[in-house]
């Protein structure tokens, strides 16, 4: 789910994170280095941006041959520090994120250069020589380059929207073409987190419970109760299994396409929006591309557009989806644009975990209690902190356009 740190102590720092643990990347990125001068390690981000993993970068001052002095950088995520810990570490994100930066993205970025384009979808990635005891991915610290972020709570712009919609129908299209050309991918990209058990069913009702409760709030009571109802007996969306449906137009999915989960790089001179790139695959899953439609564009767009222009960023969503699958020679027929919206509406039922998890943290300020252990709280700080989930003005006004569109849609509607 939502990636980033807590505040910085040096308890955080484990024991095994020494400098040497980089050396190769070091010597391979400088091969003219003589010594390392200094090595430093320090939290990213801050209060509301962790909730499954911890993101540290790793600082080195360091001396070449010639006498030159040269700084540089890595990000590295590992396991938190809180009572999630084993959860994380059973839900097999880094060996999903290990081998997707290191197979399947050089992969579909090669597919795109033997048809005669360029493109490059994230960081790059440091695979280590020899596989570690530890739980640890590595990547380039982007923001070395210019990347950022945009700011969470204000939402991306419909020409931001416009550019995270593109990147993900070309990573969409190589997975596709991929899948038709190599077979499946492996069993671990059926669902987004791979646990053995229901890890959230307590938590959920919880959640539910609250947000039930704060529907006055968003000139909502009369959908309380289908609300409820519908939310006790929907299954958990990040732990389901990807449906297979004769036909069904599939994709690798992203698997937590919100906003802080796109980096954005500027022309220096214009300030115009010039690169955007992925980071966090940790929860990609192949089903269809409704998952990350649906998900980005509830969770991360700013408000005046979120939903009055929801069909139209399907539809430039579609174009460029079947631009690149011509590109990339796709060898079936080509998935029509009304197929994707009917998707889109058969996996209606992961609105409501979108917009009671995903959109309220994406939403809420930071603060002490803004972590997965307060999340996972039923009472004492969880109290608090959903408190502040689902009271906020921002997502009083995200739900009041949201709950009426989804439930003209009939997302609340139980089937079974």
């Amino acid at each position: 789910m939502v990636q980033g740190t807590e505040e910085s102590t040096t308890e955080q720092f484990p024991v095994w994170m020494t400098q040497e643990l980089f050396r190769e990347f070091l010597d391979r990125d400088f091969p003219d280095l003589k010594t390392i001068k200094s090595f430093q390690l320090e939290t990213t981000g801050g209060k509301g941006e962790n909730y499954t993993t911890l993101l540290l970068r790793a600082n080195f001052e360091l001396e070449l041959k010639d006498g030159s002095q040269q700084s540089t950088s890595y990000m590295v995520k590992i396991l938190p520090n809180n009572g999630n810990r084993q959860n994380v570490k059973t839900w097999q994100l880094f060996e999903k994120e290990g081998t997707t930066y290191g197979q399947y993205v050089p992969e579909f970025e090669q597919m795109y250069r033997d048809a005669g384009t360029e493109i490059t979808f994230g960081a790059h990635y440091y695979e280590f020589k020899e596989p570690l005891d530890e739980e640890v991915i590595v990547l380039e610290d982007l923001g070395r380059r210019g990347f950022r972020n945009v700011n969470r709570q204000m939402g991306l712009d419909l020409a931001h929207s416009e550019a995270v919609l593109a990147k993900l129908a070309q990573f969409h299209a190589a997975s596709a073409v991929r899948y038709q050309l190599k077979g499946a991918f492996p069993a671990v990209y059926d669902r987004n987190l791979c646990s053995k058990q229901d890890d959230f069913k307590e938590f959920r009702n919880t959640q539910i419970k609250a947000f039930v409760e704060a529907m006055p709030l968003y000139e909502a009571s009369d959908l309380a109760q289908s609300v409820e109802s519908f939310g006790r007996q929907a299954e958990d969306m990040f732990q389901q299994y990807a449906p297979q449906i004769e036909g069904e137009f599939r994709v690798l999915n992203h698997g937590d396409a919100w906003c802080n989960n796109f980096m954005f790089q500027y022309d220096e001179t214009t300030g115009k929006l010039s690169e955007i790139y992925f980071v966090d695959l940790q929860m990609s899953r192949f089903s269809s591309p409704a998952q990350d439609l649906l998900y980005f564009i509830l969770s991360s767009t700013q408000l005046d557009i979120k939903i009055a222009k929801f069909d139209y960023l399907i539809k430039y969503y579609h174009d460029k989806l079947t631009e690149n699958l011509k590109l990339l020679k796709y060898p079936k027929q080509l998935p029509s644009l009304r197929s994707l919206h009917q998707s889109i509406f058969r996996y209606g039922d992961w609105i409501l975990p979108i917009i009671t998890v995903l959109l309220p943290i994406v939403l809420v300020d930071g603060s002490d209690d803004a972590n997965m252990d307060s999340m996972m709280d039923s009472e004492g700080s969880g109290e608090k902190f959903r408190n502040n989930l689902f009271k906020n003005p921002r997502i009083i006004r995200n739900l009041k356009e949201i709950l009426p569109w989804a439930h003209r849609r009939g997302a609340f509607e139980i089937t079974k």
